[in-house]
This record gives C-alpha cells, structure tokens and sequence, in this order.
C-alpha cells in the first residue's frame, strides 16, 4: 500500500461510498438500502432520526451520540451502525482537513474501522469489504503521516491509552493490531474482553475473556468480567461457574458472593425445585455468615434430593462454623453410613473434636482421612498439630524425622523438619533441610524465608540476600519478602558501618573506604565515611565528591556540607567551596567554623583574582583586568587591595579622577597603604589641582617619616613640596 500521498485527500476513496459531505444529501449515501424501520424501537427510532438530523447540519458529534444510542436499544440496527461509521468519517475528515488535528482524526478512522469490522457480525458484500479497506488505508496513511509507533508495543501502547480516554471504540482497533506479538496478546484479549463487556456486547466479551483466560488462567478479575458477561447473557449456570473461580483469590468478596446470591436466587425462582439451585444458595448464605437462612436452603435441598450428600456436608460445616460440634459431628456421621470412604467427613469430623479437644477422637479421625489420601498434606500438618501439643520439642523432632526416613522425598516433610530444627536453634541442620526442601519444591515462598533467615542467624548475611534477592524475582508480590530483603540491607549495612568506623579510627584509611563502598544501598553516614577516609588520605577532590554524594541524601546536614565546603578549599576549589560553606551557613547560621572557612574562601579566591588581574595589567590588558577588580570588590566592598590595584589600572588608562577615588577608598579601608598618598599626589598633579596634590604629597611625607622610610618617593614628594609652594593655603589675616 502507498502510504506517501498527500494528506489533504487521504480520505477521498473512503468517503466515497460511505459519507455525505455538507452540500449533498445525507440520506443519499451508500448504505441506505439498509434503513429498514422495522429494526429500531420506537425509542431507537427517534435516536435514529435525530442523528440523521444532526448530520446534515455537520453536527458529527452529537450526530455520533445519538446513533450510538440507537446502538444501544438495538445492537443489530445496520442502518444505526453503517450511519454511526458516516458520522465518524465525516468529522476524521473535518478534524484532517479543517482543524489540522491528525491524532483526532486517526481516533474517528480507528471508531470507523470498529463498526465496520470488530461490531458487525453478519455477512458482508464486496462493496462493503472495498469500503472498509479503503477506511482501513486512510487510516494507515494518518499513521504514517503522524509518524505513529505501528508496531505491535505501539498500537498496545495506544490501544491502552485510548482506553484510559474512553475511546473504546478506537482502543479495540489498537489492541486487535497488536496481537501479531505474543508478547502482547494475553494483555491485548483482556482488554478487548473488557471493552466489549463496557459496550454490552456481551458474546464478544465472552470470546475475548475466553482466549485471555486460557493464557491467564488464575487472572480472577477475567473470571469476574466473563462471570458478568454470562450472566448478562442469562447463562447462570456458566456465569455462576465463572463467579467461584473469582472466589479462588478473596473468598469473602462481598460483591462477587452477592451476585452469587442474586443468581441462584433466580434459579430458585425459575425452578422450586432445584435442589442443586437450594443448595448452592446456601452455600452462598453460609459464606456471607447468614447462618440461618443458609439452613434453609439447605434443608429445602435435602428434603428436595435425600441422597446428596454435599448438602449434608454443608450443613455439618454450617454447625461447625457456629462450632456446634456435635451437631456437626451427627451430620457427617449420616454421610459416612451412607459413603464409608468420604475422606472429607472424617477430616471435618477430626477437626470438631480436636476443636473440643477430644485428642484421640481427633487422632483417630485424621488417621482414617490420612488413609483415605496418603499424600495429602494438610491431614498430614493437621495431624501432627494434635500430636504436636503433647510432645516434648526432642519427642517433635524425633516424629517428623521418622516421618522423613519414610518419605525422603517429600518437600512438606522435610519443610516441617527443618522448621522444627530451626525452632530449637539448630541451624546447621535447619539449613541443610530447607535445601532439601528447597530442591523438591522451588515454589514455596516460606522456604525461601525461613531459610534466608537461617542464613542470617548464622552471619551469612550474602547468602540470606542472594536468597532473598531470587525469591524477590519469583514472587513479586510477596510484601514480607521484600520487608525481609529490606531488614537484611539494613542489619548489613549497619555492620558494616560499624566495622569500617573501627577501621577509620585505627586509621586504616583505604580499609575502611573499601567497607564502606560495600555498603548498598549507600546511605549518607556511610558516604560521610568515605569522604572523611579520603580527606584524611589527603585526596580532597575525592572526599569533596563523597560528602556532596552524603548531602543528597541528607540535605540538611550543615556539617557536611561544612566538611565538603573544607575540601573543595583544600583541594583550591574555591567556588566551590563558597557555595557549600553558604548552604552550611544556610543550615546552621551560627556556625562558626563555617564562617570563618567562608572568609578564608572568599580571600583566596580573591588573592587568585588579584593575581591575575595583575598579570593581565602587566599585559596591558587593561579591560581585562578592570573586569575581574570589579568583581572583586563586588563581592567584598572593603577589599583596599582591590581598590588599589583597580586605581592603578584607571591611572593606566589616564582616568585620575575615578584612580583617586579608588586610592581614597583603599586607605579608607587600609590606612596603612601610606603609598596611596603618593599615587593620589601624582594624580592631582596631572589634573592640575595643585593645592591638592600639595596636601596629599604632606601626607605622604609625614606617614613615611612615621615609619622612617626614605626613598624616591620620599625625595620626589620633598622636591616637589617646595615647586607648590605658591600653593599653600595663606594664613589668616589678623583682626
């Protein structure tokens, strides 16, 4: 197929036999030979007839409500349908040509596509085969040109998120496309099971949860979905069928035994005298603890069918669940003269004695349901329950590995064995026997467990997390699996943290990195750990690198960020070093250390920017250098070395003014700097304000003669003291 034409007419050879555009008769389409009254309601009429109407006016979505309404009343209406799939086409054309919205389009195509191909169900000519294909083609060509994911992942993809918008029409379309790959399929016929299930068509819905059932077998809510759709189609029997088997995962669901109920309700109703109807009634009542009317039933049943012994044993359980032993006992006693061999009576029976605790009643009845079933494991652990209270731990171990001697293959026995060993402390042998069993039956998550927790116990905490890891990927939704598996990480990590600090305090740095990188999940403390083993190896960029690893996972710790703010400085990562000495201060402001590493920083990083702005102004780089003094003083407005050293560049560059400010400002800030009197002397000098330059080569003078320093300046200043004289300020004349 072509898929490259252009957009604009990709819906013309579908339209052509299907669809009536807004100058044509909607009426004159290509399937009005279909229109027959006699199919609708009166109700499904008027739907009809309103469709109709709001399709002429170009009204596709209200026109697309009301066909499906008529849908609705009557699911094999053709004229409704074929009408339904005009309305869908004409707005994918409106939504292609007008609106530009292509993803709204393909979704009108795919609705199309299901009318047309997934709801019929009759015969079909070859025109209407030409007209689906040619949808079929539009819709593949929106694809293409939308760049649409048309493998069998993206049409499951998109059949799923077409579902979640309520576009189950278009979602069927996806999901059929996807089945190509096995992959898919069980999930693909689920859904598609599902949505026809919310449309009502209810023989599709059975076909689809059919197909998904037999990849998915033990998928109770696909048992509850077809259960509905049977009984929808008034298949009881099959629907009630399919509700018990939903009860294999939550036999107490509330709303699965009231649909139970409803169901043999109505076989009641229908037919007084079904004894099976009765029974199953009762049985539904005993499950939702209505005990009395549950014997109701039960009673109608006996009395409608004497020779059914599951009713008697229904009743028996009935009494014993309102542990009215006796009763019971007396129920199943009548089953067991008419069948001797019921392992089930005697079981029942065992248990109300045991109940009432009448130990060799109990005993004897296990034994005679034991014989019954030999391999039956349940009697067997129930039995030994009995037994189990009056023994001594030694006389315990000693039964079952009796027991063990004659069945050595049998995984439950060697389960409970080792279980029992476990109980007493004797892990060595425990283990060996939870391998055993293990071996025999790699299926039963208690022995995964029990196991790993006997590995720990014996300090093999590799063992018990390698065993738990697997069990993890065999039973993804066993919560204690995962809890253990957790506590296990926990206790290790917590050891070796413990192991790797001694290491650290003997100050075996390296020793106690390589515990500490044992630790997984790695946790703050242990990552804090590695930073402080590195630092004290002197690797600071290192231990920078694990203490900003440790704040991640706690970010409020000032302390660390302290620690990594210091290593960053030792490691002459001054920026660095400032951002984390401030989350520090951040955290804790009064933190002393990082204040005082925070100053130490900031004037290091400066020094490092003093020095190179020197450079560049020994280069003459004079803009440069000008760049990196501003910053400077920016972030520290007393620095008098950059004021200076930023004067000394305005000098360069003959603007005197802004250098005298900037010297003013150095002493201000440093009245030490007696050098700038000098500069500032000069400058006014060049400015030709020479009463000032006079003043401040005094000040020069009388600072250095302070110090006793004489030098060039110093004679320079002297001379030319005296070329100014002329400008000494005049003293007052006398009154």
């Amino acid at each position: 197929m072509y898929k490259k034409r252009i957009l604009g007419i990709i819906f013309l050879l579908a339209l052509m036999n299907l669809t009536a555009f807004a100058d044509e008769n909607v009426s004159d389409v290509g399937f009005s030979n279909y229109t027959t009254q006699e199919d609708y309601s009166s109700q499904g009429s008027v739907y009809y007839n309103n469709g109709q109407e709001f399709l002429k006016k170009n009204q596709y979505s209200e026109a697309i409500t009301e066909f499906r309404k008529a849908l609705r009343e009557n699911p094999t209406d053709k004229s409704s349908r074929i009408q339904l799939v005009n309305a869908y086409l004409a707005r994918a054309q409106y939504h292609n040509n007008k609106a530009f919205d292509y993803n709204k389009a393909a979704n009108d195509l795919r609705s199309a596509v299901f009318y047309m191909k997934y709801y019929n169900d009759e015969p079909v000519d070859a025109q209407y085969i030409t007209d689906l294909n040619n949808i079929e083609e539009s819709l593949d060509n929106v694809l293409y040109a939308i760049k649409a994911d048309q493998t069998p992942k993206g049409h499951y993809m998109m059949g799923k998120s077409l579902r979640a918008q309520g576009e189950f029409a278009a979602a069927v379309t996806e999901f059929q496309q996807s089945q190509t790959d096995t992959t898919y399929r069980a999930d693909s016929l689920a859904n598609l099971g599902a949505i026809y299930y919310i449309l009502n068509l209810n023989n599709q819905a059975v076909s689809y949860l059919d197909q998904a059932l037999v990849l998915n077998p033990k998928n109770s809510e696909l048992h509850l979905k077809l259960a509905g759709a049977y009984e929808r189609l008034g298949k009881l029997d099959l629907a009630a069928e399919q509700y018990n088997l939903s009860l294999s995962k939550s036999s107490s669901n509330q709303d699965v035994l009231l649909s139970l109920e409803n169901i043999w309700k109505q076989k009641v109703s229908q037919n007084p005298n079904d004894a099976e109807a009765h029974a199953n009634l009762g049985a539904v009542y005993q499950k939702r603890n209505n005990f009395e009317a549950a014997l109701a039933q039960y009673k109608k049943a006996e009395e409608l069918n004497p020779s059914n012994v599951t009713t008697r044993l229904n009743m028996g359980t009935l009494f014993q669940a309102k542990k009215d032993y006796e009763t019971a006992i007396e129920a199943y006693d009548t089953i067991l003269d008419v069948n001797p061999n019921f392992k089930l009576a005697y079981l029942y029976k065992a248990q109300c004695y045991k109940a009432m605790g009448n130990k060799t009643a109990a005993i004897e009845n296990y034994k005679l349901a034991l014989n019954l079933d030999p391999n039956n494991q349940e009697i067997r652990d129930e039995l030994f329950d009995v037994y189990e209270t009056s023994m001594t731990p030694d006389e315990k171990l000693s039964y079952i590995y009796q027991q063990v001697q004659k069945e050595p293959n049998n995984a439950a026995l060697l389960y409970r064995y080792a279980f029992e060993l476990h109980k007493a402390n004797k892990l060595s042998e425990a283990v060996t026997y939870y391998n055993q069993a293990l071996k025999l039956n790699p299926k039963n998550e208690d022995t995964y467990m029990n196991l790993a927790q006997a590995y720990k116990q014996q300090g093999n905490y590799d063992k018990a997390r390698t065993l738990l890891t697997e069990a993890k990927g065999l039973f993804p939704e066993n919560t204690t699996i995962k809890k253990q598996l957790s506590a296990i990480d926990s206790e290790t990590a917590s050891l070796l943290y413990s192991d790797a600090t001694k290491l650290f305090n003997q100050k075996k740095y390296q020793e106690a990195i390589n515990l500490y990188n044992k630790i997984v999940p790695a946790s703050a403390e242990s990552l804090f750990g590695t930073g402080a083993s590195y630092q004290a190896l002197g690797n600071n960029a290192k231990a920078a690198e694990y203490y900003v690893k440790s704040l991640k996972l706690d970010a409020n710790n000032a302390d660390t960020a302290y620690y990594a703010a210091l290593a960053y400085s030792n490691a002459g990562d001054f920026a660095q070093a400032k951002t984390y000495a401030k989350k520090s201060l951040a955290l804790e402001a009064n933190n002393k250390n990082a204040k005082d590493l925070l100053t130490y920083v900031i004037e290091q990083e400066n020094t490092v920017k003093m020095d190179k702005a020197i450079d560049l102004f020994d280069k003459k780089q004079y803009a440069q250098a000008l760049n990196i003094l501003n910053g400077v003083i920016s972030q520290d407005p007393k620095d008098s070395n950059a004021y200076y050293y930023r004067a000394m560049v305005y000098d360069a560059q003959k603007k005197y003014q802004p250098a005298i400010n900037d010297y003013k400002k150095a002493l201000q800030y440093n009245p030490q700097m007696i050098i700038a009197y000098y500069s500032i002397a000069v400058d006014y000098d060049y400015l030709a304000q020479y009463a000032n330059a006079l003043i401040y080569h005094k000040k020069y003078l009388a600072e250095t003669k302070k110090i006793g320093e004489t030098n060039d300046y110093t004679r320079y200043s002297a001379k030319r003291i005296q070329d100014l004289k002329a400008y000494e300020p005049k003293p007052a004349a006398k009154k």
